[in-house]
């Protein structure tokens, strides 16, 4: 069993550093994950990617499949980084960036494998592995120390959120994304350690002086590509 899996972006297949060895198709009783898990090294090290959006980028953060993937992963794994995209809540966060979460809210869409059955889990961020990020940060070429003790909230999507929405949140959290906190659940679910690494690419709407556009999402979380490869090679050389 590969120690780790890396849950991601579809843009993030193509980094050069990234070199997959084999694809492995698979099905599960939730059905078919979003892509195939690819077997790849980087650093040395064995990791297991999957692409959260698909091979193509079609899939909206609505209709992902998040238990067929955390479920198909599990079998391959022991624990997951989760490499996700998210607004700035506040002004004073920097735009871009890089965060570590802390912990997160969602408390409106959560998704479980628990559905015909009684049981509770206390959700929680893996220290182990937020640690190993945290530390590698500073070590990266750009040398920006990663954001600590970030709190991220998740919405439904796919639309972002309105003016109101966002200064509501900003009450209680400080990035706002669509995915990672229901990964990060279900991975708990299953007994596998779970932490993120958030790209800041964006401020909410009405946070920042500008409109938001999806096409400058994108690009900006491709420039962070590079900083958060470099986290993730330091992260498994000192693992």
């Amino acid at each position: 069993m590969t120690s780790l899996g890396i849950v991601c972006g579809t843009g993030f297949k193509e980094q050069n550093d990234l070199k997959i060895k084999d694809t492995l198709e698979v099905n599960t009783p939730w059905g078919t994950p979003s892509s195939p898990l690819y077997r790849c090294k980087l650093s040395g090290k064995d990791v297991v990617l999957l692409l959260r959006h698909g091979p193509r980028r079609n899939i909206p953060p609505h209709r992902i499949n998040h238990r067929a993937n955390i479920y198909a992963l599990q079998r391959e794994v022991e624990g997951i980084i989760g490499i996700s995209s998210a607004g700035a809540l506040r002004g004073d966060i920097p735009v871009p960036s890089v965060s570590v979460p802390a912990d997160y809210i969602n408390l409106w869409n959560s998704i479980t494998f628990y559905e015909e059955s009684i049981k509770h889990v206390t959700p929680s961020l893996s220290p182990g592995i937020r640690k190993g990020l945290l530390s590698a940060g500073p070590k990266t070429e750009d040398k920006n120390t990663v954001r600590d003790g970030d709190i991220y909230v998740q919405t439904t999507g796919p639309r972002l959120e309105t003016m109101a929405e966002v200064r509501m949140l900003s009450q209680y959290g400080d990035l706002v994304g669509m995915t990672m906190a229901s990964e990060a659940t279900l991975a708990r679910e299953v007994h596998l350690d779970y932490a993120s690494l958030v790209t800041v690419d964006n401020y909410g709407h009405g946070v920042g002086p500008e409109s938001i556009r999806y096409e400058e999402i994108v690009n900006t979380a491709r420039n962070n590509w590079s900083t958060v490869l470099d986290i993730l090679k330091i992260y498994l050389e000192e693992g």
